[in-house]
């Protein structure tokens, strides 16, 4: 992930970088931003030595978008696929693949619900300043 932030606190040898919610976060809902929220603050190393009141981009070191894929749908279907399996070897009733599917999903849904809760502050890796931009610099260009 690569971001465009503003500089507004720095310590040290890490910077506090607000980053500005854009037009795609608001449809995909898979990144930190709160739903409320039109900006998100982020820790990053600055050994470029960025000062308050710099436009830096910062990039994150790892990308969690498999994992959260794996999270959301693969392992769902892992689940279906065992209730299944159950169902066929011990009950041999179709009415209990469909309750024990939607348990299953029900009991996996609300583990992620509360490992997200927990995990809401800690940022998705490290974070690093890898560019000052001056002023009038643009993204994308």
């Amino acid at each position: 992930m690569t971001e465009q932030g503003v500089v507004v606190k720095t310590n040290k040898n890490t910077a506090s970088v607000k980053v500005d919610k854009k037009d795609e976060c608001s449809k995909c809902g898979m990144c930190l931003f709160p739903k409320n929220a039109s900006s998100i603050e982020f820790t990053a190393q600055n050994d470029l030595g960025a000062k308050v009141g710099d436009t830096v981009i910062i990039e994150s070191k790892k990308d969690y978008k498999l994992l959260g894929a794996i999270l959301v749908f693969f392992i769902p279907l892992l689940l279906i696929g065992i209730s299944a399996l159950i169902t066929y070897l011990f009950i041999r009733i179709e009415t209990w693949l469909v309750i024990l599917s939607v348990i299953s999903i029900i009991l996996w849904y609300t583990i992620l619900a509360v490992i997200d809760k927990r995990l809401k502050n800690v940022s998705g890796g490290v974070h690093v300043i890898v560019n000052i931009l001056k002023k009038g610099d643009n993204l994308d260009e």
